[in-house]
């Protein structure tokens, strides 16, 4: 008998602060210095590459980004941070979790005022082709009209027909995060929602 999936979409609750003033301006102009590269060059890496996972941060970066925390994301005080495509944890995320997180992707190190890691998932679970239909706007590719995955077997992962955008986890990797009371994340079992 086949067992349904259970997967979720990985939000961060309404009216929250970005953990870090990270961009991806930013991020290049660091990509760009350290490799010797072109600004154009390692503004592809930072938009393109990283979150389809066509090269790992930590290749590219060895010693991390610098950045600052923003204050206001600071009184919050979240454990963990849905940055973008990436997860921000703090010291205690990063002890109840990390080690289970280590098989997902590579954390990488945030050069600012408070210990902070940047969680990069680099496994893409294959999506279910008879229940992923792609949405088309005046003939040309727009989004997804629904999104099925194959697997619920990894604790997190993302889809490449999203281009990486999006984190999408298992019902263990909620768990986990209930289990050792950690804030910042909401869980949606509508995996297209832009809603938390």
């Amino acid at each position: 008998m086949e067992r349904d999936l259970v997967i979720f979409k990985i939000h961060k609750p309404s009216k929250t602060y970005d953990i870090i003033n990270l961009t991806t301006v930013s991020m290049a102009k660091q990509i760009a210095k350290e490799k010797k590269i072109s600004f154009n060059e390692a503004v592809k890496i930072a938009m393109d590459d990283f979150p389809r996972g066509k090269a790992k941060i930590l290749d590219v970066v060895e010693n991390g980004f610098n950045c600052k925390v923003e204050k206001e994301a600071e009184q919050q005080d979240y454990d963990i941070n849905l940055f973008s495509s990436y997860l921000v944890l703090n010291k205690k995320a990063y002890t109840a979790i990390g080690n289970h997180l280590q098989g997902c992707g590579e954390f990488i190190p945030l050069n600012c005022e408070k210990e902070l890691f940047l969680f990069n998932p680099l496994i893409f679970e294959k999506e279910d082709e008879a229940l992923t239909e792609i949405a088309f706007l005046d003939g040309f590719e727009d989004g997804l009209k629904s999104l099925a995955f194959k697997s619920d077997l990894n604790l997190i992962f993302k889809s490449s027909m999203q281009g990486g955008k999006s984190i999408y986890c298992n019902a263990a990797f909620k768990t986990l995060v209930k289990e050792n009371n950690l804030t910042g994340i909401t869980f949606n079992n509508d995996l297209l929602s832009i809603f938390a």
